[in-house]
């Protein structure tokens, strides 16, 4: 409790203004930020000051906090995974408190796949015998191909499937539909590359 007081006392003066104005943790959307009450049982169940000397955690979404280094300055919000915590691997969500708050405590955003906007999208590697994983590709990209084609186009692969597709709204689909990441590629200088890489389970 003690700990706890004491960072708070050296934190951001917005944030310190912020605490003394709220009785109750402040929910927006899917983050949590916790009143004055809730933040020393909120850092000692996650052992952040074992963790992240220092630092106290303000807010949390799920398994992500939300903290700001208590030293005295205005600095970052940062956010990390709580089954990772370490200096290391805090990110800026905000460059301080203030500009948080005013904009309502915003998640991160999320990277951005490294894909080009728009290419052609080519099948290849399915087995032989994936009729129905051709007739889940055909719905996932809204194609017109006839049933009856189906085992021509596996024997053709690898074969174009769409032409300028938009390969941020796709690698949004496949979130839905990881049966078909490791079939669908696009056309570089370099060849085919993988829609969804293999190595990145849950994706870019």
């Amino acid at each position: 409790m003690e700990m706890v007081e004491q960072l708070t006392a050296r934190a951001d003066a917005a944030y310190q203004g912020w605490l003394t104005s709220v009785t109750d943790d402040v929910v927006a959307d899917s983050v949590v930020v916790y009143c004055r009450t809730s933040l020393p049982e909120r850092n000692t169940t996650y052992e952040i000051g074992e963790w992240l000397a220092g630092y106290l955690m303000i807010g949390q979404d799920g398994d992500r906090g939300f903290f700001l280094k208590c030293d005295g300055a205005a600095g970052p919000v940062f956010s990390a995974d709580l089954g990772g915590l370490g200096v290391a691997d805090l990110t800026v969500v905000a460059p301080v408190f203030e500009v948080w708050l005013r904009s309502g405590f915003p998640l991160p955003p999320e990277p951005q796949p490294d894909l080009p906007p728009i290419a052609d999208v080519y099948l290849d590697r399915i087995p032989v015998d994936g009729v129905q994983l051709l007739a889940r590709v055909r719905k996932l990209l809204g194609t017109d191909w006839r049933f009856g084609d189906f085992r021509a186009l596996l024997a053709a692969q690898p074969f174009l499937a769409a032409r300028s597709a938009h390969l941020y709204a796709l690698c949004r689909a496949l979130e839905h539909a990881p049966e078909l990441r490791p079939y669908l590629f696009y056309v570089t200088d370099r060849g085919l590359e993988a829609v969804w890489p293999t190595g990145s389970p849950e994706g870019r």
